[in-house]
């Protein structure tokens, strides 16, 4: 019987008796792989690309940003109109009306405890349509707040096709 183990040099896997991978073997006293080869090891396992890893990366910056933006639009901080390039026109019209609602209209003084929200944790998930579903929870001075995007392609850029506060 034989173990196939991933080696750092080789392209291709390695067969290697049992009897080698014995516990006073040499091979437990070297430290492990880096993380980076452990990485390329699942990529190439899971068939993943450069580009799915692009895309992840660009879909964490515009939920990282967007969340913190719409909890400044609805405390007053920031205008409605700044959203317009990332949000499709029911979505802006969904915040002015919640931030209308919350700010008992639009005062020129914004919340206090309000502005400058810290992500406390962020959930994606990627739909087979091609689309995904994020989550932010952001943590302000007195609350703790949660927005829902979900984020779809749009002429070659992303766009946010609905959101949820909550």
């Amino acid at each position: 019987m034989s173990t196939i183990t991933i080696s750092a040099r080789a392209t291709t896997p390695v067969a290697q008796p049992v009897d080698s991978l014995a516990p006073n073997s040499s091979a437990l006293d070297t430290p492990a792989d880096a993380p980076a080869h452990l990485r390329r090891a699942l990529d190439h396992i899971f068939h993943r690309t450069d580009l799915c890893r692009t895309e992840h990366r660009a879909i964490v910056e515009i939920t990282h940003s967007v969340a913190r933006a719409v909890f400044e639009v609805v405390a007053g901080y920031r205008s409605v109109s700044q959203l317009a390039f990332v949000m499709e026109p029911t979505c802006i019209a969904k915040l002015q009306r919640r931030a209308l609602l919350e700010t008992g209209q639009y005062s020129v003084e914004p919340e206090p405890g309000t502005a400058h929200g810290q992500i406390l944790s962020l959930h994606l998930d990627h739909c087979f349509s091609g689309a995904w579903e994020c989550t932010a929870i952001l943590g302000f001075k007195n609350r703790v707040r949660a927005v829902a995007l979900k984020i779809e392609p749009w002429h070659g850029r992303w766009q946010v096709t609905d959101v949820e506060l909550i």
